[in-house]
C-alpha cells in the first residue's frame, strides 16, 4: 500500500531519535478490508516482491454486514488491535501492558518454509468490550474510522449460522482492544512498527523473513503458517526486549525502515 506516513530509518535508529517530523509517502504491506485503488504495477523480481501498489480509501457504509474488519488497524496516532483470532485464543484477551504481538505469516521459498513479518504492536495499554457494543465500550479510545472499517463489520455481522462464509464474525465476548505504544510513548524502550519503505522508484520490497533461532522457535516457528504462539515471560523481562531488539534489527538488516505512523485513509 502507498501510504503517508513517518518512519525510522537505521541512522535515526542507531541515534536515538523518534523519527520524521512530518508525514511523506510511504510504501508497506498491510492489511485492508475496505475499497482501494490500484495507483500502478510494480515491477517484480522474484515472487515475493508485489505486483502492484495500491492506496486505501474506503465509503462510509449503513450496514456492514457479510463484511471483513481490518485488525490489525495500523493507521492513526496508535497501532490497535481488537479481535483476530482472540475468540479460538483466549489467551490474546489476556495480554497485559509490554507484551509485543508480531503479526506475520509463513512462506515456502526454494522449497523452505520461512516466517515473514507484517506488523510488531507493542502493548501500551488496553480496555474490555463487546462487539455489538463497540462504538459505546470504545468512546473516546479509537478515532473514526476504525469504528467505519473495524468496529461497525464485527458488530453488524450477526452470531448465526446463516452468515456469510467467510465473513469475520466474533464468538462471545468480551473481547480486548489493544493500542500500541509510539516512539515517542515507549514501553520499556520499545515501540510499535511495520517495516515499510519510502515511496520512491518502480520497484516494491518483499516482507522481511524473521529468524529467531532456537531460543524463539516457539514463537517464530514457520512450519506453522499462521498459529498463535507466545512467549510465556514477563513482559517486562529482558527475554521480550530483546526479542523485540532481534526483530528491529533483522528488519533494518533488510534494507527497510521501520513504519511508525500511518495517516487514516479517507473516506469518500
Amino acid at each position: 500500500m502507498q501510504l503517508h506516513g513517518k518512519w525510522i530509518d537505521e541512522i535515526t535508529w542507531r541515534s536515538g531519535g523518534n523519527g520524521t517530523k512530518c508525514c511523506a509517502p510511504l510504501w508497506a504491506w498491510g492489511e485492508w478490508e475496505p475499497e482501494s485503488r490500484c495507483l500502478c504495477k510494480l515491477k517484480a523480481s522474484d515472487q515475493q516482491h508485489p505486483n502492484h501498489l495500491w492506496e486505501p480509501y474506503y465509503i462510509h457504509k449503513p450496514n456492514c454486514r457479510g463484511l471483513h474488519n481490518t485488525d490489525p488497524f495500523v493507521f492513526g496516532d496508535k497501532f490497535l488491535y481488537s479481535n483476530c483470532r482472540q475468540t479460538s485464543t483466549p489467551g490474546l484477551r489476556q495480554l497485559v501492558r509490554g507484551s509485543v504481538i508480531a503479526f506475520g505469516s509463513g512462506k515456502q521459498v526454494n522449497g523452505e518454509r520461512k516466517w515473514m513479518l507484517d506488523t510488531v504492536l507493542v502493548v501500551n495499554d488496553f480496555i474490555d468490550y463487546e462487539a455489538d457494543k463497540a462504538r459505546i465500550d470504545l468512546k473516546g479510545w479509537v478515532p473514526d474510522t476504525f469504528h467505519d472499517v473495524t468496529g461497525s463489520p464485527l458488530s453488524d455481522n450477526p452470531r448465526d449460522e446463516d452468515s456469510s462464509p467467510g465473513t469475520c464474525i466474533p464468538g462471545a465476548g468480551p473481547f480486548r482492544l489493544y493500542r500500541g505504544a509510539t516512539p515517542a510513548d515507549r514501553v520499556e524502550g520499545m515501540f510499535s512498527f511495520f517495516p515499510a519503505m519510502p515511496g520512491t522508484g518502480t520497484e516494491g520490497f518483499p516482507r522481511p523473513f524473521i529468524d529467531l533461532g532456537d531460543k524463539y522457535f516457539d514463537c517464530f516457528n514457520p512450519s506453522n503458517w499462521r498459529a498463535v504462539k507466545g512467549l510465556r515471560v514477563e513482559p517486562t523481562s529482558a527475554s521480550v526486549r530483546k526479542m523485540w531488539n532481534c526483530i528491529v534489527e533483522q528488519v533494518l538488516s533488510k534494507g527497510c525502515v521501520l513504519g511508525t505512523f500511518a495517516e487514516e485513509p479517507r473516506c469518500q
